[in-house]
C-alpha cells in the first residue's frame, strides 16, 4: 500500500487528518477489523485454511446457500448471528454444514464456544485435542489479523457476496461485475490491484448498518487469550563497534583551543562567551553519552535533542546579532530570569525538599552573580518571542528540526510514541491481539545515537570555525562536517 503524502493530509487547528480518516470519520475505531470483525468471521477463515482458496470458496458457497435456506436471509455471516438461531434451526444448519465439510474444520471454535454455553454447536463439531484445535486457531488468526492480507480480503468478499445473494446489498452494475469477477482471479493478477481495495472499502461501508455484539467479542478474546502464553520479541541494537576515544580527544583539542582563545585574547567578549558556553554544554552532553554508554538509551535521545537545539540557537543568535542592541546579554538574562523564577517559587513553597537535586542556594547565587535579582525580569515565553521551530526555519534548519528535534522531544516529554518504542515489548501471539508488555527487564535497546551526536558536534565546530577560524590542523578528517 502506498502511503499518503504529508501534503495530502488536511491540516486544521494544529491537527493533520489523513485522507482516509477524512472520508471514514463516521465509522470510528470501534469497528476495527482485527478486534471487532475478525472474531465474527473466523469460521470462514478456518474453511479457507483447511481447503485453500479455490476449493474453500466452493465449500463456503454451499454453506451460504444452507444459511439462506434455514433463515431466508434473516441472519448475516456473523458467527454470533448463527449462534443466536433457535436450537432447532441450529441443528438443521449444522447438519447441512456437516454434509459439506467434516467437523474438524470448525472444531477449533469449540474451544471458545463450549458445551456449557453453546451445547448444539459444541456437540455438532467438537473433535481433536485441545492443542491441535488451539494451534489451528492461532494459525488462522495470524493469517487474517492484517485486514489487507489475502485471506482477510477473501473473507470480506464472502461477507459482501452473501449480502448480495440475499438481496441486502445493492450497487451499480459495474461494481457487481467486479464482485462477480473477484473469485475467478488470483491475488497477484493485475486487475486485483483495483478489485481488492474495492472489496475492502465496500465491506467497511456496511458497518454503519451493523451493530457490534460486544458480549460475543469479549467472550471470544477473553477465552482465546487465556489459552495461550505471551510470545515476546524485541529489537536489540549493539554499540560494541563504536570507537569514540580518538574522536573525543580531537574534539577536546578544538574546545581547548577556543577556551584558551577566550581567556587569553577576549576574556570579556560576551558574544564569544555565549557561543562557547552553548558549544561546551553540547560537548559535555555528548561526553556523557560516551562515558556512560548511553548510545542505545532513552537518555541518549535527550542529548541529541539538546545538541540540535543548541546548534539552532547559536545560528539564530548569529543571524539576528545586528537587529538587537545586545542579543548576547539578552540571551543570558533570559536564562537567568528563568532561574530567578524557580528561586522565587522555592521561597514561597511549603513543598520544598531539602534533599532535592535542585540546589536553590546555588541558583540564588547565580541569579545575583552580576546584577541584583530585583533588577532582573522573568520572561516565561520563548527567547526572542520565537519557538525553536520558528528559529530553525529562520536559520534554514527546518529539516534538522523536523527529523531530529521533534522525534527526540517525544522522549523528553514522555509522549506515547517514545514510550511505545522504548518501554513496551510486542507480543507476537495473535490470540493476544499482538498486545504490548512493559519492558521492566530493559531488553529493548534503541538505535545508536552516536552518529547523530557526532554529526551535531561537527556542525557546531564548523559554525565556530566560520566565526573564529580554528587552525586547520585541529579540523581532522573525523571532525570535518558530514554532508
Amino acid at each position: 500500500m502506498e502511503h499518503s503524502k504529508l501534503s495530502e493530509h488536511k491540516f486544521k487547528k494544529g491537527k493533520f487528518t489523513t485522507p482516509w480518516n477524512e472520508i471514514l470519520k463516521d465509522i470510528g475505531v470501534d469497528n476495527s477489523w482485527c478486534h471487532n470483525r475478525l472474531p465474527e468471521y473466523l469460521w470462514i477463515g478456518l474453511i479457507f485454511d483447511h481447503y485453500g482458496r479455490e476449493e474453500g470458496l466452493q465449500k463456503i458457497y454451499q454453506i451460504l446457500q444452507c444459511m439462506k435456506n434455514v433463515d431466508y436471509g434473516r441472519i448475516l455471516t456473523r458467527f454470533s448471528h448463527i449462534l443466536k438461531l433457535s436450537e432447532k434451526e441450529q441443528k438443521i444448519l449444522f447438519r447441512d454444514i456437516l454434509s459439506i465439510i467434516p467437523k474438524k474444520v470448525l472444531s477449533p471454535l469449540t474451544l471458545i464456544f463450549t458445551y456449557s454455553n453453546y451445547p448444539v454447536f459444541a456437540t455438532s463439531f467438537v473433535e481433536g485435542s485441545v492443542e491441535e484445535r488451539k494451534e489451528v486457531i492461532i494459525t488462522v488468526l495470524d493469517k487474517t489479523m492484517d485486514h489487507q492480507s489475502n485471506c482477510s480480503t477473501d473473507i470480506r468478499f464472502i461477507i459482501m457476496y452473501y449480502l448480495f445473494i440475499i438481496g441486502k446489498l445493492h450497487m451499480p452494475k459495474e461494481q457487481i461485475d467486479l464482485l462477480i469477477k473477484y473469485p475467478h482471479l488470483k491475488h497477484d493478477d493485475m486487475e486485483m490491484r483495483m478489485i481488492r481495495p474495492f472489496i475492502r472499502s465496500m465491506e467497511i461501508g456496511i458497518l454503519s448498518v451493523e451493530k457490534v455484539n460486544n458480549e460475543y467479542l469479549n467472550a471470544f478474546w477473553e477465552r482465546i487469550s487465556e489459552m495461550t502464553e505471551c510470545e515476546l520479541y524485541y529489537l536489540e541494537f549493539s554499540s560494541d563497534d563504536i570507537k569514540t576515544d580518538i574522536y573525543m580527544e580531537q574534539v577536546h583539542e578544538v574546545y581547548l583551543y577556543l577556551s584558551n582563545l577566550l581567556v587569553k585574547t577576549s576574556p570579556l567578549d560576551n558574544k564569544m562567551l555565549v557561543l562557547l558556553g552553548i558549544a561546551t554544554y553540547s560537548y559535555k552532553r555528548a561526553k556523557e553519552v560516551v562515558e556512560h554508554t548511553l548510545f542505545n538509551s532513552i537518555s541518549g535521545r535527550s542529548a541529541v535533542r539538546v545538541l540540535v537545539e543548541n546548534y539552532i540557537m547559536m545560528k539564530y543568535l548569529l543571524k539576528n546579532e545586528e537587529s538587537h542592541e545586545d542579543i548576547w546579554t539578552q540571551y543570558q538574562y533570559y536564562g537567568i530570569g528563568l532561574y530567578k523564577l524557580i528561586v522565587a517559587r522555592s521561597r514561597e513553597s511549603e513543598e520544598r525538599n531539602t534533599n532535592s537535586h535542585v540546589n536553590y542556594q546555588y541558583l540564588e547565587a547565580l541569579v545575583n552573580e552580576y546584577k541584583m535579582e530585583e533588577f532582573i525580569d522573568m520572561e516565561t515565553s520563548y527567547f526572542d518571542k520565537q519557538g525553536i521551530r520558528e528559529k530553525a526555519i529562520t536559520v534554514g534548519e527546518k529539516d534538522l528540526y523536523g527529523l531530529y528535534y521533534d522525534y527526540d522531544s517525544s522522549y523528553e516529554h514522555g509522549l506515547w510514541g517514545a514510550i511505545r518504542e522504548s518501554s513496551l515489548i510486542k507480543c507476537k501471539n495473535p490470540a493476544h491481539q499482538y498486545h504490548c508488555v512493559p519492558d521492566i527487564e530493559d531488553n529493548q535497546k534503541l538505535m545508536n545515537v552516536w552518529p547523530d551526536c557526532k554529526m551535531m558536534l561537527n556542525r557546531t565546530i564548523q559554525l565556530l570555525d566560520e566565526v573564529y577560524g580554528i587552525p586547520k590542523q585541529l579540523i581532522t578528517e573525523e571532525i570535518a562536517i558530514e554532508k
